[in-house]
């Protein structure tokens, strides 16, 4: 194909694109407008002479009963989450009848708690038996916290209040120097976090 042959061929599909985009320009309508009509709803105020007598019903006996439920008296909901204040008055909103006395919470209690939840935090990934016989205290015990691995013998700091105090094959024991409570924390079957 030489260059002659090319360009009536462009030409030719040129002429064929304006032909094209000509007759559609020419059969192209505008859209019908049509006034805007109320199909569902109430009908405007001037219209209402048109609706049917029969087409709308209304439950009368339904109408009574929220009426009626309306007009019932609720008490105000109780907050249950409210403490009472220290010098025995009761918060805004509460009756002496919904107020449930509390026990006093010791500060060695809520000291243990907190050993508690910390102790919890660790894991017992494992041992290593360092020696056969009677110097089983040689035995060296592998635990881990948020991500973090320790390695400690009997008697030694896992933290500056916590000490361990026995470790064998299945557990090992953690005592609280602090809140003086001891916790043993089973083998954890996890796979030790990897460095």
């Amino acid at each position: 194909m030489d260059a002659r042959q090319k360009t009536l061929l462009a030409v030719g599909l040129g002429v064929t694109w304006i032909g094209l985009t000509w007759w559609q320009w020419g059969t192209f309508q505008e859209p019908a407008r049509v006034p805007l009509t109320n199909v569902s709803g109430l009908p405007p105020s001037g219209q209402g002479a048109g609706v049917k007598a029969g087409g709308l019903r209304v439950n009368l006996a339904l109408l009574a009963s929220a009426r009626t439920q309306r007009e019932a008296t609720f008490t105000a909901p109780r907050n249950i989450f409210a403490v009472p204040q220290p010098d025995g008055t009761l918060p805004m909103g509460m009756n002496a009848s919904a107020a449930v006395p509390i026990e006093p919470v010791s500060e060695e209690t809520v000291a243990q708690q907190a050993a508690a939840v910390e102790l919890a935090q660790y894991k017992y990934l494992g041992f290593l038996r360092m020696s056969e016989g009677r110097n089983r205290n040689k035995d060296v015990a592998v635990l881990s916290k948020n991500e973090e691995v320790v390695v400690v013998k009997v008697g030694d700091r896992v933290e500056d209040h916590l000490v361990l105090k026995a470790i064998t094959p299945e557990s090992v024991t953690i005592r609280d120097t602090g809140a003086r409570i001891e916790q043993t924390l089973p083998l954890s079957e996890e796979p030790a976090p990897q460095p």
